[in-house]
């Protein structure tokens, strides 16, 4: 195993790290993941996370895909943060979905012709599906959920669902392929909008491309949020239910309480097991890690899995009718209520929103 680990107490702000040396060599290529012509904004962080392995690191963002979205999507990554100095572009009906066989084969053969010394996607589930494979194909073991970087192969990661920091030198071969919490490396205002210097577009020779494994797994279908809700991945207000609604028809106060905040909708696991909502929302360690200005808890306990998920938010309000609930010990505000009595008070007095 090529990979040093030292553990560190969990702080809710991460501790600073000591420098380690940065290699001359360092090259970064960034899966980017597009949707409706546009760089998703997990994809970004992720580029502004490669900024921290060196100061003098050529960036390429990698997209995959066919037909005019992906035209769109390689302009706007041309675009979309200045640190990206190459934008790769490869075009076939193989990558029309984002499915994990192709895209590791991908990845695979454009490193083994341009020997990028990282390989970095989001930790959502494009990243989770793809860089795995990826990394067995390259013969190297991936890190994963990395919060914070000190140099080009120092890093640090949330073990025990959040409970304690680990500090990971990596030691083995190049790549070193990483996936980062992109709630951990958010984009300045001036990088996202940044729209001088583009960068080169360089279509990928896809002919040498091994297509031995492509085909053993399918697209079935898509399905998304309400495109009127922002996206809980990246949403400024959160606000979330867990088992105390108590059923499917009470969860949509919390819809209707979204609504009127401008805010994204998350639910517990508890709350998705139940059936109340679809198993997207879910917020914690095996669901979306979530870090908005302002998450709002409505019946939720406060279990170590989903404060793995939303202990890093700016401010974190609860409302639950058990004063010995969990939730309170890392709330900045905390209300002991009923939340059907709340919750209706709330939508009372808030404004519509405009």
């Amino acid at each position: 195993m090529a990979i040093r680990a030292i553990l560190k107490p969990l702080s809710k702000r991460h501790l600073p790290l000591y420098a380690t040396s940065v290699s001359r060599s360092a090259s970064t290529l960034v899966l980017g993941e597009h949707e409706n012509g546009l760089i998703k904004g997990q994809s970004v962080s992720a580029v502004d996370a490669a900024k921290c392995l060196s100061e003098d690191n050529p960036v390429s963002m990698l997209l995959a895909g066919s037909g005019p979205s992906l035209k769109e999507a390689a302009q706007h990554a041309a675009s979309c943060h200045p640190s990206i100095s190459q934008v790769l572009v490869a075009d076939s009906d193989k990558f029309s979905y984002p499915i994990a066989e192709p895209w590791a084969k991908l990845v695979h053969m454009v490193q083994q012709r341009d020997g990028y010394s990282h390989i970095i996607s989001a930790s959502g589930s494009f990243g989770k599906n793809i860089l795995p494979r990826a990394a067995a194909l390259l013969d190297v073991s991936p890190i994963t959920d990395v919060i914070e970087i000190s140099g080009s192969s120092q890093f640090v990661r949330p073990i025990y669902a959040g409970n304690a920091l680990c500090t990971v030198r990596y030691t083995g071969a190049n790549p070193c392929m990483l996936t980062i919490r992109s709630t951990s490396f958010p984009v300045p205002p001036s990088s996202a909008a940044s729209q001088s210097n583009e960068a080169p577009i360089t279509q990928v020779d896809l002919s040498t491309l091994d297509e031995d494994s492509i085909g053993k797994s399918r697209y079935v279908k898509h399905t998304s949020q309400d495109a009127e809700r922002p996206d809980l991945g990246s949403a400024r207000i959160v606000v979330t239910g867990g088992r105390g609604l108590k059923s499917a028809e009470n969860f949509r106060m919390i819809e209707k309480l979204a609504e009127k905040l401008g805010a994204a909708v998350g639910a517990t696991r508890a709350a998705v097991d139940a059936g109340f909502v679809p198993n997207d929302l879910q917020v914690g360690q095996t669901g979306k890690i979530v870090a908005p200005e302002l998450y709002i808890a409505f019946g939720v306990s406060g279990a170590i899995q989903h404060l793995a998920g939303m202990r890093d938010s700016k401010v974190i309000v609860a409302v639950n009718k058990d004063a010995d609930a969990p939730i309170f010990q890392v709330a900045d505000y905390g209300l002991v209520g009923d939340l059907f009595e709340v919750i209706p008070e709330l939508l009372e007095k808030i404004p519509e929103k405009k």
